[in-house]
């Protein structure tokens, strides 16, 4: 099993913007959390330039604190020193937790929204988005297998120790979308209001791969020989790779496999004020109305891609070797790589292979947020964002609960994020919006050396923004004066 893990990792080698989508300026990047929330916005038509938010965080790679953070890391000042591995012979360039027993997780996430447009009609809101996204997820990987795989066979504290591991999973994908979203105000009570919105579109893969692991229970002898009592496990990959002799070439084809994505949500709003009475059209135009407090619930990233070009599945179900001498695993290229491993699990090069296509599914989550208005441009937001795995192989998004205050205007927003990321890292974010330019962080403590860098997290945006400025009916008397307010009075003579 672990001379699996050295190939794929070999092979596969290669969060939420919070300060972007929960205003009422958020507009196009809200409907990424909630479709719905695009119904009642303080923007009537808005136009993407640019989005663009990369995120990655990991429980076992690191680089020391106190020397290295993104800011060192990108402007050069880190110079990424060879160490020695701690057992057995080689060196690295970044340390780990090796020590650590806790299962270890990893996620990437790297997003570029792309020309898009938002606009408001009445009661009617219509937006088209383009983008394209790169998702890795680890989940649940034991450490010993990650020991194994980073610092090869050759080390010995994992020597003659028998494991018996399962469900864990490795999941990576590249794609690009082009999505249209609907929503629409649904109803107006007086102190209510209901919206609902749906996203919708097709994907374009451009490359994908993952392992999913159950029943493993190994042991290794030594640096050069493993014993695998048991092993069920699939890969997948459609990669930019020639596969028998590792040539890249990353534009053709440019797409290599094509599926759907979709996003639905609703959000209810409350305020002791009457919301406006649906009347005529030419009475009155499209303007945002104000709440006491907002709730809304969306299931995002519904969906899958199917690879259908360069696409190899293999299976590897009950099987087992007692004897495998890993320092006679050498192979050249892909192919080779998965033809030794096949050979010394089923006793035939070609017994593991499946099909010539597969399919990921997308990393689904349920996500609750509940937006309260304190006072005048004041409000204070909550959202929870809980993975859904319905199905494998699937892209895995982690846990994320988070507390946000927000000052909103016009012309600048300020948000500051605490979030709570994999159910036990808090962090504490920031971002800033000055007219249609933002830029932010849900993790501050990536720009500093003050603990090990374990990963990073930044984005930033550019939009022209037109606001809601319509007449309000609520407000003025005439043919078109919302009535509710005198008819409450009569009520409580």
């Amino acid at each position: 099993m672990t001379g699996m893990m050295l190939l794929l990792f070999k092979v596969l080698s290669a969060q939420s913007s919070l300060g972007l989508v929960n205003g009422n300026f958020s507009g196009i990047a809200g409907g990424i959390i909630n479709p719905s929330s695009m119904a009642n916005s303080k923007l009537s038509t808005e136009i993407n330039i640019f989005s663009a938010r990369g995120f990655v965080e990991n429980n076992y790679l690191y680089f020391p604190s106190r020397s290295a953070s993104f800011v060192k890391l990108v402007n050069g000042a880190y110079d990424y020193e060879l160490f020695p591995k701690p057992y057995g012979s080689g060196y690295r360039y970044v340390y780990s937790y090796y020590y650590d027993k806790s299962l270890k997780n990893a996620f990437v996430n790297t997003r570029v929204i792309g020309p898009s447009v938002m606009l408001t009609i009445y009661d009617h809101v219509i937006a088209l988005r383009t983008g394209a996204r790169a998702i890795s997820s680890t989940r649940n990987l034991p450490y010993d297998m990650a020991n194994f795989a980073y610092y090869t066979m050759d080390f010995r504290p994992q020597h003659h120790t028998y494991f018996v591991r399962d469900d864990y999973t490795m999941s990576s994908m590249a794609w690009y979308e082009v999505m249209a979203s609907y929503a629409k105000v649904l109803h107006r009570g007086q102190g209510n209001l209901w919206s609902a919105g749906i996203s919708a579109g097709p994907l374009f893969g451009y490359g994908g791969a993952y392992v999913t692991g159950g029943d493993t229970r190994y042991l290794a002898y030594n640096s050069d020989v493993l014993n695998v009592e048991q092993l069920d496990a699939e890969i997948g990959f459609s990669l930019p790779v020639d596969y028998s002799n590792n040539e890249t070439n990353y534009f053709k084809p440019s797409v290599r496999g094509y599926g759907w994505g979709m996003d639905i949500g609703i959000t209810w709003q409350y305020r002791d004020k009457a919301y406006q009475r649906r009347i005529p059209r030419d009475c009155y135009k499209k303007t945002f109305e104000e709440y006491d407090f907002r709730l809304g619930i969306s299931l995002i990233d519904i969906g899958w891609v199917g690879f259908t070009k360069n696409a190899q599945k293999h299976a590897f179900e009950n099987v087992h070797n007692n004897w495998i001498e890993v320092n006679e695993f050498i192979y050249t290229n892909i192919h080779d790589g998965i033809k030794t491993a096949s050979e010394w699990l089923y006793g035939d090069s070609t017994a593991s292979f499946r099909d010539d296509r597969m399919r990921i599914y997308l990393p689904t989550v349920l996500s609750a947020q509940f937006d309260y208005h304190v006072r005048n441009a004041w409000y204070i937001n909550t959202t929870a964002i809980v993975p859904v795995k319905y199905v494998s192989p699937m892209v895995e998004h982690p846990f994320v609960l988070s507390v946000t205050p927000r000052y909103e205007s016009r012309w600048l927003e300020v948000n500051i994020p605490v979030v709570l990321y994999d159910y036990k890292y808090p962090r504490i974010g920031l971002s800033v919006r000055i007219d249609g330019f933002t830029i932010g962080t849900d993790n501050l403590q990536c720009l500093t050396s003050v603990r090990d860098f374990t990963g990073a997290d930044i984005y930033v945006s550019y939009r022209i923004m037109l606001r809601n400025e319509g007449k309000n009916p609520f407000l003025s008397r005439g043919a078109c004066y919302n009535t509710w307010r005198t008819d409450l009075k009569k009520l409580h003579r």
